[in-house]
């Protein structure tokens, strides 16, 4: 078999593994340092190659690969959003990916074909792959990495040990091109792996259903809790209303007495008793929208217990576009989050929430602002403020993310001179 071919075939393969590792892989910001450390290491390894497979190499030496696959795999680390066995993971699944085009490859030059048939289809399955897996994983994938909870170091052997087993077999230290009869162990090496890939893939999709279920039930009972908390207010608010109409009749007597004698004094200060005592009984309504009202009610509440200052300004509509118990509970989380992290502060000035709300353009803008003794931890991964209690997400948050990616809300924080600030941007 011709070294040219050899040379163009690992080529290709590694163009092709770095298009999965962009795909697959959620990246840094930085598009430059991508684009740097990918054409590196293209440069670097295709120079290696070029050493061995132009000058008579039939087969790279067993250090020589070894070193490949150190800087291979070092790349999802440098490009990669995550620092941990998940990078780990999508480089060796990216690596497994490109074998199967490697395998035809071998098959057609067993069979004869020729240097334009041969490169041409190992391109094409290797883009037939690619978009295939781009079709109907990519967004499971994706969304599975986010879950740092999932035990991704054991994963990562799974894809390890195929690739290990496959070069075993087909390159070293048995040739598949000088031992054509490997080919059908090869073969069943790599069926093997795909049907293994599909159970991963479905394993994936249902943690993915089981934690849009507990999302979903949590929205749920989050709601339930702050209607009742509602439906509490408002039956305190009732019996105190009964009990002012019980009074009403002494202070109708006490009017009567002091409108008998003049005093028009006292009657001015009892008429401004009653007045108070009425607006105390009527239960305060924050916005149109019942369940978010419900959330503002509660939590406005739960700040004057930890002596907080809530300030509210909602112009939210009756109906919203999205599921108004998933927007309720994401309120919730939100604004309990920034009560508690007011109420921990020792600065008077700093103990305080405000929540707005208002419509601009057929979109609703949502401002929390609170004040806090210290900026929150922000975690490196994903770039958002870590529970302080647990040193990783909370599942506020990690419920707040899921609204955002399903209905596509921008949102934005930050944390400034000791004053925190979430908004969202959504359609109504």
């Amino acid at each position: 078999m011709s070294q040219v071919i050899l040379f163009w075939q690992h080529r290709i393969s590694l163009f092709f593994l770095f298009c999965f590792l962009v795909v697959f892989l959620p990246l840094r910001k930085k598009t430059r340092w991508t684009v740097l450390c990918l054409a590196g290491c293209y440069g670097v390894t295709g120079v290696m190659e070029c050493v061995f497979f132009l000058y008579g190499q039939y087969e790279l030496p067993v250090f020589l690969t070894l070193a490949e696959i150190v800087l291979i795999q070092a790349v999802p680390f440098a490009i990669g959003r995550y620092r941990d066995f998940r990078a780990m993971f999508v480089g060796f699944t990216g690596a497994v990916y490109v074998l199967a085009g490697n395998i035809a490859c071998t098959v057609l030059c067993l069979a004869g074909a020729s240097f334009a048939v041969n490169l041409f289809c190992q391109c094409a399955i290797h883009s037939l792959i690619l978009g295939v897996l781009v079709w109907r994983i990519r967004d499971g994938f994706l969304e599975s990495l986010r879950n740092e909870g999932l035990r991704w170091g054991p994963l990562c052997l799974i894809p390890a040990l195929f690739y290990t087993a496959v070069y075993a077999t087909a390159m070293w230290p048995a040739n598949l091109y000088r031992n054509p009869e490997n080919l059908l162990g090869v073969c069943s090496v790599m069926v093997l792996m795909v049907v293994s890939y599909i159970m991963i893939v479905q394993l994936f999709t249902e943690i993915k259903r089981e934690g849009e279920r507990k999302r979903s039930i949590e929205y749920l009972e989050n709601y339930a809790e702050r209607l009742k908390c509602e439906a509490d207010l408002i039956q305190e608010k009732e019996l105190e209303a009964a009990l002012l109409r019980h009074d009403l009749r002494h202070y109708s007597i006490l009017i009567h007495s002091y409108l008998d004698e003049g005093r028009e004094k006292e009657i001015r200060q009892l008429l401004k008793e009653l007045n108070e005592q009425i607006s105390e009984t009527t239960p305060v309504r924050y916005c149109e929208n019942l369940a978010v009202n419900g959330i503002v009610t509660h939590c406005a509440r739960r700040a004057k217990e930890k002596r907080v200052r809530f300030e509210v300004n909602l112009e939210l509509p009756q109906k919203i576009q999205v599921n108004e118990f998933e927007f309720a509970t994401v309120v919730s989380n939100l604004l309990e989050n920034a009560v508690d992290a007011a109420a921990k502060t020792e600065d008077e000035s700093q103990r305080f929430v405000t929540v707005s709300a208002h419509g601009v353009k057929g979109k609703l803008i949502l401002c929390i602002t609170n004040g806090c003794g210290e900026a929150p931890e922000i975690s490196k991964s994903t770039g958002l403020p870590l529970s302080r209690e647990g040193g990783q997400h909370g599942y506020g948050m990690q419920s707040v993310m899921a609204f955002v990616r399903k209905h596509e809300v921008l949102f934005d924080f930050q944390a400034k001179e000791q004053v925190f600030s979430v908004k969202m941007l959504l359609q109504v």
